[in-house]
């Protein structure tokens, strides 16, 4: 079974009635990504809406501006068939940050969560009240009363703020989450061995990338990473002395890696060089990226009692990339499939994507909390 059918079989609904879900909305950062996914009787998901609107000045100014946060969602409503005002809102990362924690496991929800924030306060500067804080709990790998969790920490009035402005722009908040929260669940559907195995996700960003670490079903670890689209093209057009838009279609048209049993006509070889030449230039930035990759391994053994990363998935602006993949697998000795564009999971009854135009690479984040959406509605 492929990727593709066996997404559609996990995300297939029991209910025969159609449901539409909330919308999953993503403020990138310098985009707002929204996707909302809907089902018709006994089928599987597929895309109802999607948009993406660039922002047009820097995410604080939006999120600051009650005029354009309204303006700006109004815009991204109108720009496809959207229903309803549910919405299912990624916290902006800026707003966030996670922690690793290891705490003594204790019997009962309430003295388990007095146990996390036990930790916390040694963590955290101030009061906890002036904080927003949940947490993850990994199941236990040992024999004593240690455990894992994944703590994330928002201070509590830029969430309250947050809100306020959602509200504003006539958004019904379902649940606020977080982006590793939503590529877990989007992964989940895809790993037909997310049970059983440590996974890897590289959701590449335009200036930064992050690393997820999923092990069975369980969120391991999140990581923000300097490693994106843009400064890769800067230095190719630096390096060869074109412009950046040129740097841009060249890696598109060439590609970072070359494939096995190459064509080895004349124009062929010319082209091999050509891509030589694009990966020497790359590669140095990849190998940072990689240097990330094996300290997320090297913790993933730690804390899965030797457990080895089994798959890698590479999403975002660089999946695009041909050869993409090739190339972080030679790199890091693992396996490594892409997701372009991971609306290509969710088709209509006929195979065709319901929308008019384009990959859209970018809204992984918002895909996976629309997904959150129709499995509650659905």
């Amino acid at each position: 079974m492929n990727v593709l059918a066996k997404a559609s079989a996990l995300l297939a609904p029991g209910s025969s009635n159609k449901s539409i879900g909330p919308i999953g909305i993503d403020f990138g950062l310098e985009s707002l990504h929204l996707v909302q996914l809907e089902t018709g009787a006994g089928a599987s998901p597929n895309v109802r809406a999607r948009a993406t609107l660039d922002y047009g000045c820097p995410r604080h100014e939006v999120l600051a501006s009650p005029v354009k946060f309204r303006s700006l969602v109004k815009r991204a409503l109108a720009a496809d068939r959207f229903s309803g005002r549910k919405a299912v809102i990624a916290i902006p990362p800026d707003m966030f940050r996670t922690f690793s924690i290891n705490y003594q496991s204790a019997e009962g929800a309430d003295r388990e969560a007095a146990a996390v924030l036990k930790v916390m306060k040694s963590r955290l500067d101030g009061d906890l009240a002036s904080y927003v804080i949940d947490y993850l709990p990994v199941r236990s790998r040992s024999k004593n009363d240690e455990r894992l969790a994944l703590v994330a920490v928002s201070e509590r009035q830029p969430i309250i703020d947050f809100l306020e402005q959602a509200r504003k722009a006539r958004l019904d908040v379902q649940a606020l989450e977080i982006g590793p929260i939503a590529v877990c669940r989007l992964v989940g559907a895809l790993s037909q061995n997310i049970e059983s195995g440590n996974v890897l996700v590289i959701n590449s960003g335009r200036r930064v990338s992050y690393l997820t670490l999923i092990s069975g079903s369980d969120l391991l670890f999140d990581q923000q990473v300097e490693f994106g689209e843009t400064s890769l093209i800067a230095q190719t057009a630096e390096t060869l002395d074109i412009s950046e838009d040129m740097a841009r279609n060249l890696v598109m048209q060439t590609g970072v890696a070359c494939a096995a049993g190459s064509d080895t006509s004349p124009i062929a070889v010319e082209e091999a060089g050509l891509l030589e030449t694009m990966t020497e230039i790359l590669k140095p930035h990849f190998l940072k990226l990689v240097e990330e990759i094996k300290r997320v391994c090297l913790y993933a053994a730690a804390e899965t009692r030797g457990g080895a990363v089994s798959q890698i998935y590479l999403l975002g602006g660089i999946a695009r990339w041909p050869g993409s993949e090739d190339l972080l697998s030679s790199l890091t000795g693992s396996r490594v499939d892409k997701i372009q564009d991971p609306l290509t999971l969710f088709r209509g009854e006929d195979g065709t994507t319901p929308w008019d135009g384009g990959t859209a690479p970018d809204v992984v984040v918002a895909t996976g909390a629309a997904l959150r959406g129709l499995q509650n509605h659905g």
